[in-house]
């Protein structure tokens, strides 16, 4: 709307970062210095971090726009909470590259024939990563793994890592000391100072034909600078509804009282935002007294009805029904009516001694008097016989008999469980359930077995890997001595005596 009224070109704040506005600031610049320095070392990880809005994309994109293509190969990776397993394909899809096959090797693969086609093109490879600080601890060991790629001392590959002040946080912990090794330069974005913020303004005006309206007094600047603290994104944001506020007052001068005036309609817009979003708990006091007084009102019938709905759930999760949730020893779980559904099925009484084998059965009076009290009283009834029981110590011989207990269940035979492994087994529970100590050792004995066959499958597809990458290695060698004496052959055939 506004670039109408001024005439002009585009829209100079835009908020999406656009290398031709580039503004070099006195830390941007010192920044870029330090990013042209790792492209020159051509190896190691370049850290750079900044505040919200100090202008880490649009650094980015004016590096990338600086890139002799013909040298080096970009790609700009965003993350958002990466993680190790699916590090390596997002790399290859940023570089555009296809594995041949599915699988992890697969895609190590075609990155390693990617890297190599690359060098001998005379390219280097550079990731650029955005929003570092959500990757995991690990994933930036992984990168770090990448990194260590090479041929004969020759680097293949090199990342640069952008993020927020804590990515900084991030990799002075203790077991990032490898990492923080590779890296060989770091840099902390700051915000523009005032006279640096009036050039930005004026820079990014220009670049859209601004000749001096509307015009801008030392006072406007002064308040665009103090209201956006010199954070890039912030005077953007401020800017573009200082020119809007304009266009619709018909105004041609920007001063203080106008900087002013927009900015209390944003902090406006922001409390009333804010507003919106109050939890129910900090209402005002008169919508309190309303809520307090309608349920002084509520009639008693009601009241009796919820406190029904509170025991049902009770009951229920007590049970462990179908859908029901456990309720911790000596704590109350309110239900809705609607969630308040009958358990459909009793327990039986061997089932019944195996979920509860502590709780102490109730008198045959107390259960004719329970039947006899009304909801509130049974529930008061049911809340001082919970008070009563007090959990005993478990031993290991009621251990070894409640999974006696339940394996006879499971069979549904009435007996001691029959373990499909050896007769020995059978032997060590039935009856005395003293001999569960041999069945535990043995099953941590065939674990241990079945990870070391695991381990030594492991170690078996690495040697695979390896002897993969040295015929790799050697295939190269001999077409690198096969073009030598191809070379040496064209040599004497277009020789003078040819």
């Amino acid at each position: 709307m506004y670039e109408e009224y001024f005439s002009f070109a585009g829209s100079p704040f835009r908020l999406n970062p656009d290398p031709k506005f580039f503004f070099g600031s006195k830390s941007h610049n010192k920044a870029m210095a330090y990013l042209h320095y790792g492209l020159r070392q051509a190896e190691g990880f370049i850290v750079i971090t900044g505040e919200i809005g100090a202008g880490k994309s649009m650094l980015i994109g004016h590096l990338l726009d600086q890139l002799d293509r013909t040298n080096v190969v970009a790609a700009n990776l965003v993350t958002s909470n990466l993680e190790p397993s699916a590090l390596l394909s997002h790399v290859l899809s940023a570089f555009r590259i296809e594995a041949a096959n599915k699988g992890k090797s697969a895609e190590i693969e075609a990155f390693e024939d990617f890297l190599f086609d690359q060098m001998n093109r005379g390219r280097r490879v550079l990731l650029i990563v955005d929003e570092a600080q959500n990757l995991p601890a690990r994933t930036i060991e992984e990168l770090r793994m990448l990194s260590n790629m090479d041929y004969d001392g020759t680097p293949l590959f090199q990342v640069f890592l952008i993020g927020q002040p804590e990515f900084r946080g991030i990799l002075a912990k203790p077991d990032m000391e490898q990492f923080r090794q590779r890296v060989i330069a770091t840099y902390h974005l700051e915000p523009l100072s005032a006279d640096e913020t009036r050039e930005y303004i004026e820079h990014r005006l220009s670049v859209v034909g601004w000749s001096g309206d509307p015009s801008l007094s030392d006072d406007a600047h002064t308040a665009i600078f103090e209201a956006a603290g010199g954070v890039p994104r912030k005077i953007n944001s401020l800017c573009n509804r200082i020119l809007l506020y304009c266009s619709l007052e018909k105004l041609r001068a920007i001063d203080a009282k106008v900087v002013g005036a927009v900015v209390a309609d944003l902090s406006q817009e922001k409390f009333a935002a804010e507003e919106e979003n109050v939890p129910p708990e900090e209402a005002s006091a008169p919508e309190k007294s309303r809520k307090r007084q309608k349920a002084k009102e509520k009639p008693k019938a009601e009241t009796e009805e919820d406190a029904a709905a509170e025991e049902a759930g009770q009951e229920r999760a007590a049970g462990g029904g179908r859908g029901s949730v456990v309720v911790p020893f000596g704590a109350v779980k309110k239900t809705s009516p609607v969630e308040a559904e009958p358990v459909s099925k009793p327990l039986s009484a061997e089932k019944a001694a195996v979920k509860a084998p502590t709780a102490k059965a109730a008198p045959a009076s107390s259960a004719k008097d329970l039947s006899q009290m009304s909801v509130l009283d049974r529930l008061r009834a049911q809340r001082a016989a919970q008070k009563e029981v007090e959990p005993a110590s478990a031993t290991l011989k009621d251990v070894a008999e409640a999974i006696a207990a339940a394996s006879s269940l499971t069979n549904g035979d009435g007996g001691p469980a029959a373990f499909d492994d050896a007769d020995d087994d059978e032997e060590a529970l039935a009856g005395d359930a003293k001999g569960w100590p041999a069945v535990l050792t043995k099953s941590i004995n065939e674990t241990r077995d079945e990870l070391k066959t695991a381990h030594a499958g492991a170690q078996r597809v690495r040697r695979e890997l390896s002897q993969a990458a040295a015929q790799r290695a050697e295939k190269r060698k001999r077409i690198a001595e096969s073009l030598a004496r191809v070379e040496a052959l064209l040599a004497e055939l277009s020789g003078p005596g040819n």
